[in-house]
């Protein structure tokens, strides 16, 4: 897998032909007053943007994927713009250069997750809990593996595409040996989840 400051050194020819899946770690973060963490989101997807145009001198990006997303087109772009609004920049301006934006959920699928996900946060016993748990994992390994056929069969040889996708979510994927994976972390990921983390300690 390589890491991007390797790519500099590495032949366009050494990755000609090849399905290219640059991944950048989703953010789930409310907008909210808290000037610090915003500019911290800002930068962090500024810095994803500028990595993965470095990355793009191996091949334009043709194709999003986005999580929680099952529609596409202009109606997906609007439900980014609407839920996700510090990544809506990165996604204008790759849709400005010809890049399409592709839904990776499965309605169902994503649904029973989120429902199971929710029971979770209220449930108080732990037998429940555990029995619980089991229908969100069993809904979380078909929501992978759903994600994971949608990228397979939607990226072509020679295209370069994004993924954004929660970094402990992206490791299950068990993606084929002919799609090459980069991994685009920006600086500022572990200082988002540090303020995050801290916030929460604190309150």
């Amino acid at each position: 897998m390589p890491e991007l400051g390797k790519i500099q050194r590495l032949s366009v020819d050494d990755f000609k032909g090849k399905k290219r899946l640059f991944c950048i770690p989703n953010l789930f973060v409310p907008q909210e007053e808290d000037e610090k963490l915003v500019n911290l989101v800002e930068k962090y997807w500024n810095e994803a943007l500028s990595h993965v145009e470095k990355l793009e001198k191996l091949g334009y990006v043709t194709k999003i994927f986005v999580e929680t997303i099952f529609i596409e087109g202009q109606n997906a772009v609007d439900v980014i713009r609407e839920t996700n609004p510090y990544l809506y920049p990165l996604i204008e301006k790759k849709l400005s250069q010809g890049a399409v934006v592709i839904g990776i959920e499965d309605p169902e699928i994503f649904g029973e997750f989120i429902d199971w996900g929710n029971c979770l946060r209220v449930v108080k016993t732990a037998s429940v809990m555990q029995k619980i748990f089991e229908y969100f994992n069993n809904a979380n390994q078909r929501r992978i593996g759903y994600i994971k056929d949608k990228i397979i069969s939607s990226l072509q040889e020679g295209e370069s595409a994004i993924l954004i996708l929660t970094d402990n979510e992206r490791v299950k994927l068990d993606l084929p040996q002919d799609v090459e994976v980069f991994l685009v972390v920006p600086s500022t990921y572990d200082d988002i989840l540090k303020y995050l983390r801290d916030k929460f300690i604190s309150q």
